[in-house]
């Protein structure tokens, strides 16, 4: 017998005319496999810097200074030294732990099945995609909010081809360097169209392993790492027109990308991956809640020297 597709129900929502099936339930078993899930598919959430720690006690707001660029200055004999007078006032850089995500599934005992790792893996797949899709979802919205300000986009980098030119990264390394000269500090993400336009590059994408791509890209259809920045892929990155004008103006560009500094992101769980579960003598099926409590910054300017993120048009 089989399960029926519409078994899941994102969400918590629930149509009573669809069943799935699963008559032993192993919380030992699906609790770790649904954070493995969770783990595997965060995308942008890992590029993050994990601040968790700050809130393990408690709490919902973590503040911390945002360190700019300081001064120096040359100290002469039996001088006192300057302590920075020139230099701009620190700000706060303040995260608060906000957002409670979920997902949810109900699997009743009307067929048989019993338990298996196979369809442990299934499900809990279903559930940890589900929270981890949300989280890049909310980090990409303040990457995007961001590069948006009164008057209009800022920190854009606009490129010839998409990616599909040599060119473009010219362009790219050229802004960041100005930023940042660590350039293994910085790395692409990219929306899946903008990735495949990669493949435009052939005189990267075939020779000896010494080109960018590797000599098995065309085989494999990854990168890793390209001039020396980390190459991700998201599907969650906005690649439709967006209105970059906070201040009640219009700017309509289109994103097909981020280049992100390692310093760019920061998030906080103050509660993990947490699994609930529930027997429904009503539905006679098992109700499962996966959630996480957590809260995300991104910290940028653009002000030269402070640029953290750039998007890509």
């Amino acid at each position: 017998m089989a399960i029926a597709a519409s078994s899941i129900y994102t969400g918590g929502a629930m149509d009573t005319g669809s069943a799935g099936s699963h008559d032993v339930f192993v919380p030992e078993i699906w609790g770790p496999a649904i954070e493995l899930a969770f783990k595997q598919n965060l995308i942008l959430g890992n590029l993050a810097n994990d601040l968790s720690s700050f809130v393990t006690s408690g709490g919902d707001k973590i503040r911390m200074p945002q360190i700019d660029q300081i001064s120096s200055g040359d100290k002469g004999v039996e001088q006192e030294i300057s302590w920075g007078t020139s230099a701009g006032v620190q700000t706060d850089l303040e995260l608060d732990v906000n957002k409670h995500t979920f997902a949810a599934c109900m699997i009743e005992d009307i067929l048989s099945v019993t338990s298996s790792y196979d369809l442990v893996k299934i499900y809990a797949k279903e559930l940890g995609y589900s929270l981890a899709k949300a989280i890049d979802v909310y980090i990409e919205s303040l990457l995007l909010a961001s590069c948006q300000a009164s008057g209009g986009g800022i920190n854009g980098i606009s490129l010839s081809n998409d990616l599909g030119n040599v060119a473009d990264f010219d362009t790219i390394l050229g802004t960041v360097l100005v930023e940042d000269q660590t350039v293994s500090n910085w790395n692409l993400v990219l929306h899946p169209t903008t990735f495949a336009n990669l493949a435009n590059l052939a005189q990267l994408s075939y020779g000896t392993s010494g080109s960018p791509l590797g000599q098995t890209f065309t085989n494999s259809g990854q990168v890793l790492n390209l001039f020396g920045m980390g190459v991700y892929v998201s599907p969650n990155v906005t690649n439709s027109a967006t209105d970059m004008d906070s201040g009640g103006g219009t700017d309509t560009q289109t994103p097909i990308g981020y280049v992100v500094h390692k310093s760019a992101i920061y998030t906080a769980f103050s509660k993990a991956v947490n699994l609930k579960t529930d027997y429904s003598i009503d539905y006679l099926a098992t109700k499962m809640v996966a959630d996480v409590m957590y809260g995300a910054k991104v910290n940028s300017a653009n002000t030269t020297g402070q640029k953290r993120v750039h998007f890509l048009i």
